[in-house]
């Protein structure tokens, strides 16, 4: 078999998804229990998430010249299911995070429920066997991915004068 660029990222996917749930449920579960330093950390696990939005539009656009049926639609549940998990992690992540996730707006709509409808949007694609415009999604992708790295940054600049 083949390794091809589009394996390997969806390798380095499965191994976000791994990652997210784990700290999906850190924050969620022990939420009352969370170690003093978890802002710094937060800040890490948004770095993190930025990446993996990075990762799902380069999959996305690896896609676009995919012919086999069955390695697309296993990208699209991995995107999707990544994409889910996000929109679990930062609300999860706003109580501790210098940011204030649920203001932020992409595309005049708060960013949670952006990424909430995009992967809506490929779960219900894959489901009705439609075309998915992958070039689309990874645009809309690309879009969230700048906001939340711009408001990333914000917050460094935030905790760098209070620290």
């Amino acid at each position: 078999m083949e390794v091809t660029p589009l394996h390997i990222l969806l390798a380095k996917l499965e191994d976000e998804i791994s990652y997210q749930r784990k700290i999906v449920n850190t924050f969620l579960f022990l939420s009352n229990r969370l170690p003093q330093d978890l802002v710094m950390r937060s800040l890490d696990v948004l770095r993190r998430t930025a990446q993996t939005l990075r990762l799902i539009s380069l999959v996305m656009t690896e896609l676009e010249d995919l012919t086999d049926p069955y390695m697309k639609e296993q990208a699209l549940l991995m995107s999707s299911e990544c994409l889910s998990l996000t929109s679990l992690l930062l609300p999860a992540l706003e109580h501790v995070s210098p940011i204030f996730i649920e203001q932020i707006m992409v595309y005049e709509e708060p960013i949670l429920d952006r990424i909430e409808s995009l992967a809506e949007f490929i779960e219900v694609s894959i489901q009705s066997s439609e075309a998915i415009p992958t070039d689309e999604v990874s645009k809309t992708i690309e879009d969230i991915l700048k906001t939340l790295e711009y408001h990333i940054r914000m917050g460094e600049r935030t905790l760098g004068k209070i620290l």
